[in-house]
């Protein structure tokens, strides 16, 4: 009697368990990214919340600072504006305002109404000067003047002396400027000259490089007749070794052929 064959169960190969592994495993993940998003968006709400009431309140502080600061006056803000432009005094100049008008120079004052005579028919001048008096003080002004005109050239003549220094200190930089320039140009020629040694070298070694690949060839051409001599004794060998064993089945057979003759006869 033949019993009939309960269906086998199915078995659950070990890529099937790892494939559903995996698609549960990215479902996790899918479903964890999904909920750190959502937390991070939720973060960044809150942090914007947070950050406009900070500003209103920095906002509404600093309307109660500045009236504060009007209240208590508004020099104290220009001082401490004009110290945050210009530096603070310890680090700028101070500037003291000049009271003396003519720069240090006494300029003498005449009473010009003392000059005027009140009676022109009798005239009483105080200030009066003699022929001498006269020809001495003209030759004296003479004199200064002419010391002045010496001066303003003497002084004419150091701002071209300056002049001179100056344009003297440019052409010396000019020629600073114009030996380094031909030292650049000496540079750039050993650079050159670098390049083509480098360049000279490196022919040399791809020359080497060649003859090692032509070395390697050899070798290689060595290789191959060495492995086909060896392919060649290998396949000798068996052609006679096959037949020897020929041979051997060539006798056996010529000694049962003759033991069955020997049987018949």
């Amino acid at each position: 009697m033949i019993r009939p064959t309960k269906p086998k169960a199915e078995k659950t190969s070990i890529g099937t368990k790892a494939a559903k592994l995996a698609q549960d495993t990215a479902a996790a993940l899918n479903q964890g990214a999904n909920t750190i998003a959502q937390t991070r968006s939720n973060i960044s709400a809150v942090t914007d919340n947070i950050a406009a009431v900070t500003s209103g309140v920095s906002s509404v502080a600093s309307a109660i600072t500045t009236g504060r600061a009007q209240t208590a006056g508004a020099a104290v803000d220009v001082k401490q504006s004009i110290a945050g432009n210009y530096g603070s005094k310890s680090q700028r100049s101070e500037i003291v305002p000049a009271t003396d008008y003519f720069g240090g120079l006494t300029v003498p004052e005449l009473d010009y109404n003392g000059m005027i005579p009140t009676d022109f028919l009798n005239p009483n001048i105080a200030n009066t000067a003699t022929e001498e008096q006269l020809t001495a003080g003209l030759e004296n002004y003479a004199g200064a003047t002419r010391a002045q005109k010496l001066y303003q050239a003497g002084f004419n003549y150091i701002a071209e002396v300056g002049k001179t220094k100056q344009a003297m200190h440019k052409a010396q930089a000019s020629v600073i400027k114009g030996a380094t320039e031909g030292i650049k140009v000496q540079q750039e020629i050993v650079r050159f000259d670098r390049q083509n040694i480098e360049l000279e070298t490196d022919g040399v070694k791809l020359e080497q490089s060649a003859e090692k690949l032509n070395q390697e060839g050899i070798k290689l051409l060595g290789v191959q007749k060495e492995t086909t001599q060896i392919t060649r004794k290998i396949e000798a060998i068996e052609l006679k070794r096959d037949a020897e064993i020929k041979g051997i089945e060539v006798q056996t057979q010529m000694i049962i052929q003759k033991y069955l003759v020997e049987t018949m006869s």
